[in-house]
């Protein structure tokens, strides 16, 4: 018998839903201990809104994110960021009935080396469900196919102790895309100790007409001490000519913009 097994991947921002028929909320987990041996309970629901039997399998990994945004997984207690080994979940497989709840209980305890709560950390709870098809046959001598369907879920797990609060955001670089036409790659670096939220976006000024164009907005997170390329889009409607690009990140009313400058020539 052969087993063909298809895995689907899926990072969280609010709460996922199966095709509206399994729920898992929340999708990220903060949390915010400070003192060595703390400890936190959090909890992650999972609903079964199906008219069928569902099997779930919990684990932990890490990750992280890529210069360009993507994720890199990992095996749990790898990664120097890590905090899956401070993680205890009160269970690690559950079946849901049709219209069943369930809690998953995640405990995150402090080590008591003070000097591991200097720094953020971060992982993430896996939540892996299967349903299995029967076994067919497409003919009395053909190889009979068992095919296994899997969804997983990652909940974005996040330890940031309390003291920490430094924001320090620092625009890079700012160059022509090589592979794509009136777009920048505006490079843009965390120097703080925490995730930061960050917008960037591009302003236009025609050096000849005066004429001022902005283009939208894009918000993402960067992880302390990381880098992040963001690809900023000229808006499509601009006319040739000279212009100042002025290429800004802002990471909250209360810290500076950082910016990069350059002129260019739109033909």
């Amino acid at each position: 018998m052969r087993r063909i097994s298809y895995t689907f991947l899926i990072s969280l921002t609010s709460f996922f839903s199966f095709g509206q028929q399994i729920n898992i909320n929340p999708s990220i987990i903060n949390f915010h201990l400070g003192n060595p041996g703390a400890s936190e309970n959090q909890t992650i629901t999972i609903t079964n809104n199906s008219a069928e039997l569902q099997a779930f399998e919990i684990n932990l990994g890490d990750w992280t994110r890529t210069e360009t945004g993507s994720h890199q997984y990992f095996a749990p207690n790898t990664q120097p960021y890590s905090c899956a080994s401070w993680v205890r979940l009160n269970k690690n497989f559950i079946e849901l009935k049709p219209g069943e709840m369930e809690e998953i209980v995640v405990t995150l305890q402090a080590p008591e080396n003070p000097e591991a709560l200097e720094k953020m950390k971060w992982a993430m709870v896996f939540i892996q469900g299967a349903t299995l098809k029967k076994p067919e046959a497409n003919g009395p001598q053909e190889i009979k196919t068992f095919i296994n369907e899997i969804v997983r879920v990652g909940v974005h797990l996040y330890q940031t102790p309390f003291n920490l609060s430094k924001q320090a955001i620092k625009a890079v670089s700012l160059n022509p895309s090589k592979d794509e036409k009136n777009t920048f790659d505006f490079m843009i670096e965390n120097d703080g100790n925490v995730m930061t939220m960050v917008k960037a976006h591009v302003e236009l000024t025609n050096i000849t007409t005066g004429e001022e164009l902005v283009a939208p907005n894009a918000d993402f997170p960067l992880f302390p001490y990381g880098k992040r390329i963001i690809k900023l889009d000229l808006p499509k409607d601009i006319k040739p000519g000279k212009y100042s690009l002025l290429a800004i990140a802002d990471y909250g009313d209360s810290n500076p913009l950082e910016a990069i400058e350059k002129v260019i020539e739109i033909k």
